[in-house]
């Protein structure tokens, strides 16, 4: 029963840690808006959220890693850079 406490805990500890000081720094194009980023599992992938400004009530996703550092979707060029 320790082992698998321990087990748990060491993962809670390591999905924070990502949370906290691994999270890309995603910085949108003109006309657009970040509205969220969140953890996908306990590895490094990130699904991030955006709309664009004029259309505020339509959510889009792509997921980065990594091995990202830049996305296009469409015509516009989201940076992502990480720490």
């Amino acid at each position: 029963m320790g082992l698998l406490k321990n087990l748990i805990l060491g993962v809670a500890g390591a999905k924070t840690y990502q949370n906290v000081f691994n999270k890309p720094m995603v910085t949108p194009p003109p006309g657009y808006v970040i509205r969220g980023i969140k953890q996908k599992g306990v590895g490094s992938s990130w699904v991030i959220t955006y709309s664009k400004k004029n259309s505020m009530n339509l959510k889009s996703t792509f997921r980065v890693n990594p091995n990202i550092k830049a996305m296009n979707v469409g015509g516009a060029k989201f940076q992502v850079d990480w720490p």
